[in-house]
């Protein structure tokens, strides 16, 4: 057997055993640290982290950069578990338990002869949020545009506001899910804008995710759902919130 044949052969047996025991395996690890919770939880934690790791870096030797990335995807999630973030925790649970069943798709895919797996995965995203709205106030032309790639590619419909007068007029014009502000907009500020959402009861269901080059902020009251420091790995956050 050539190079080439062997690594194709390894490369379909790391797929099977995460389709015939590994994900199975996972989602049951994942059962035990919810039921444990923050006291008991540790060494489970630590167990699918080694876990999740271990198969990122396996899903890269062979060219499965997709499942690579889901992998990674994870590992993010179980760091927001365990740094007690705004998150909801049952939302964090029931994003890695889809995201498990994603890599169960890819791998079964891929023992079918597909190569071409992140269209599984964008589909998979794109799929998560269609019919859903995001309005979008950036003052910073290419982050906003980043951000709304990101919003794109995760299945909402996104508009983009160019100041706080236009964002409210929109917010009661329309039903909107997620709502992305930074703090120095025009007219009216960020934490306004989230206040005038938090008050407001036909807004209840809007998620609210604030964007700030600030280390600390205090919130006496109408705090953000999200709130995403604008460094290095903001838009890796930005995608876990919205996805």
């Amino acid at each position: 057997m050539d190079e080439q044949a062997l690594i194709e052969s390894l490369g379909n047996d790391f797929v099977q055993d995460l389709v015939d025991n590994r994900l199975s395996f996972f989602h049951n690890l994942l059962l035990e640290l919810d039921n444990e919770g923050d006291a008991g939880g540790q060494e489970v934690y630590e167990e699918l982290f080694r876990r999740f790791h271990g198969a990122k870096g396996t899903g890269g030797i062979f060219g499965m950069y997709s499942i690579s990335t889901v992998f990674h995807q994870l590992e993010n999630y179980l760091t927001l578990l365990k740094s007690h973030g705004d998150h909801n925790k049952p939302d964090v649970f029931i994003k890695m338990h889809h995201e498990l069943d994603l890599v169960e798709k890819m791998a079964l895919a891929w023992l079918a002869g597909e190569r071409d797996l992140r269209k599984l995965m964008v589909e998979d995203k794109a799929s998560l949020h269609s019919n859903e709205f995001a309005l979008v106030l950036e003052p910073m032309k290419s982050l906003a545009s980043q951000i709304i790639a990101t919003l794109q590619s995760n299945g909402y419909e996104t508009t983009l506001v160019q100041d706080g007068v236009q964002a409210i007029q929109h917010l009661v014009s329309r039903p909107f899910n997620i709502f992305v502000t930074s703090e120095q907009n025009k007219y009216i500020n960020g934490s306004e804008l989230i206040g005038f959402v938090k008050i407001t009861p036909r807004f209840s269901t809007i998620k609210t995710i604030y964007l700030t080059t600030e280390n600390r902020r205090k919130w006496t009251t109408f705090s953000p759902d999200v709130i995403i420091k604008k460094d290095s790995s903001l838009l890796e956050s930005f995608d876990m919130a919205v996805s």
